[in-house]
């Protein structure tokens, strides 16, 4: 069975700082394409299972610059994870 087969109630996906994408196995992360990423997701939402997404928080806005969200990989990734989650109706729920 490939990653992209596994099935489960929940899922903790990580949107790394270079803008890959992993979900947790168990014992450590391992990252995953698009096509395996949207299988996972289709069968998370068919479990009515859970994402909980880490990573992509962004960097710390003082208040004196705009914020950087749009050259962030990490935050561009996280921002994508979750849009293909709640296209599904997948609950997210967000760690830093």
């Amino acid at each position: 069975m490939g990653i992209g087969e596994r099935r489960s109630g929940d899922l903790t996906v990580w949107a790394g700082d270079d803008g890959s994408v992993s979900v947790d196995v168990g014992a450590r992360f391992v990252a995953v394409g698009d096509e395996d990423l949207e299988r996972l997701l289709d069968n998370l939402a068919a479990d009515g299972g859970t994402l909980t997404l880490v990573g992509g928080a962004g960097r710390a806005d003082d208040g004196d610059h705009a914020p950087y969200r749009e050259s962030d990989p990490a935050m561009n990734a996280a921002g994508w994870v979750q849009a293909l989650a709640e296209q599904r109706g997948i609950r997210v729920v967000r760690e830093a």
